[in-house]
Order: C-alpha cells, then sequence, then structure tokens
C-alpha cells in the first residue's frame, strides 16, 4: 500500500446522494484487485483530518483508471463531490484483502445492499470475463438508492433488483432467489456486503448447501493500515482489523451481531 497522486477524470452524481468518482492512477490501477480499499484524501488542508475509505468499484489497468462510488455523508463526502476534472487527489492505497474466486467454482452469488453494492460489481465483472455465471442480489431502501444494475445485466449477470419500498427485499425472499440460483446454476461460492442480515443468511446458506461464503465489512477506518486498531471486528481467532485483515472474512469465521 502507498500513497499515490491521481487526476480526476470525472465526479458525477449517479441516483439519489450517490456520486461516481473516475481517477487516472496506474499505479493502483496495476495492484488493486476485487474488494479491496482506496482511502481517499478529501482536501488539501487539515478538516478534515482522515482520509475516507472506499471499496473500489472498478479499475481498468491497462488505462490506468480507477472507479469510487460514494455517497453524501459527512463533511468529507461533501468536500469530495466539489472535485472536478483535472484536479490532483491524494490517494493511498489498495489497502485490505480482496475477493478470491474458487478456479471450480461455475457459478457465484454477489449480495449487495446500498452502498455496499459498489464491493461486489468489480468481482461480478471479473467472474463473468471468465465465463461464470454471476447471480446479482442488489437491494436498498428505495429503487432509487440501488446503482450498477443496468451495468452488471449487460455484461450478462442474472440480476434481482431488491427494495423496500416494494416489500421484495426481506430475508425470505432473497433466501429464495439464492436457493433457486444455486440448484440452478451451480453456484459453489457466496459473496455479500452492506447488510448484517443478509451476511447472516449468506452464512446459513453457505452451511445449508456446503458453500464457501464471504462478507466484506463496513466499519469507521481511521489510519487505514491497521495501526490504531479503530476498525476491529470480532472473529473466533479473536479482534482483527477491518481494514488490514479485512475488510473480507470468511463468513463463518467472523462474528456478526
Amino acid at each position: 500500500m502507498k500513497i499515490c497522486k491521481g487526476i480526476v477524470l470525472s465526479n458525477d452524481s449517479v441516483g439519489e446522494k450517490y456520486y461516481h468518482l473516475r481517477i487516472h492512477c496506474p499505479e493502483i490501477a496495476r495492484e488493486v484487485k476485487e474488494g479491496q480499499i482506496i482511502h481517499v484524501r478529501c482536501t488539501e488542508g487539515l478538516d478534515p483530518l482522515l482520509r475516507r475509505p472506499f471499496s473500489i468499484y472498478r479499475y481498468d489497468p491497462e488505462n490506468g483508471e480507477i472507479e469510487l462510488l460514494y455517497i453524501l455523508k459527512g463533511k468529507g463526502t461533501e468536500r469530495m463531490k466539489r472535485m472536478q476534472k483535472g484536479d490532483g487527489i491524494d490517494l493511498l492505497g489498495p489497502g485490505g484483502n480482496f475477493y478470491k474466486i474458487d478456479p471450480a467454482a461455475e457459478g457465484i452469488a454477489v449480495i449487495g445492499r446500498g452502498v455496499g453494492i459498489a464491493s461486489i460489481v468489480s468481482l461480478a465483472e471479473r467472474a463473468k470475463k471468465e465465463g461464470r455465471h454471476v447471480t446479482a442480489v442488489l437491494s436498498a431502501k428505495t429503487e432509487s438508492l440501488i446503482f450498477a444494475d443496468d451495468f452488471l445485466e449487460r455484461i450478462g449477470c442474472d440480476v434481482h433488483v431488491l427494495s423496500d419500498e416494494r416489500g421484495t427485499s426481506d430475508v425470505e425472499n432473497v433466501e429464495r432467489i439464492l436457493t433457486e440460483s444455486i440448484e440452478k446454476n451451480k453456484v459453489k461460492q457466496l459473496f455479500s456486503c452492506g447488510s448484517k442480515r443478509i451476511a447472516r443468511l449468506t452464512r446459513e446458506m453457505g452451511r445449508r448447501y456446503r458453500l464457501s461464503a464471504f462478507v466484506s465489512l463496513e466499519e469507521h477506518m481511521a489510519c487505514g493500515i491497521g495501526v490504531c486498531h479503530g476498525c476491529v471486528c470480532q472473529t473466533k481467532d479473536g479482534y482483527k482489523t477491518v481494514c488490514k485483515d479485512g475488510p473480507i472474512f470468511d463468513v463463518n469465521e467472523v462474528i456478526i451481531p
């Protein structure tokens, strides 16, 4: 992980509250992998002092580009919203571990809730490039808070859009979708991000069908390098840092309250 200077290519509003940030930064684009974290310095000043962490949304090593998806929430992201094409941007990354696809898996299922959807998009994209079946379950409070569904459909994923407002995002419905996909599409791995109840379901489904299952955890991060221990989570092997040991954990190893 290193500090790198990038150039903003675009910073556009996409739907309710979300912004899509494209950055030219070949150093990180060459090294980053699905699910890893990029820590962004939001301003040249000292307020806010701490960087803001974001899961990699998409990346293009050939063109040296990375993409982040963020939601407006607090002073840091409000400052990021002001970034314009051509501005310099200070990045720390890539941090943490990454999603790993079993070479023997003919199909995978990715489940994203809210801004957690950003974490699983590049994973789904990679799996499709490798010729695997991908079931993508995307949910949020409202459909206006769901993104990337058009892109995932375009690359050939089996996409399910669920929302609280339509009454389709309950755990029972997600379980039904996953059960059908596991039985019909030879899904062998489950990956989730953005919801503890979905993480618990992922664990249950993994155990029931003897599948490997993983969760990407979302925690407040300060240093981003595992020193401050401000983002610890409890596992069967004791406390671990989400920024360094994670953010991705075997769902059977992490304690999900």
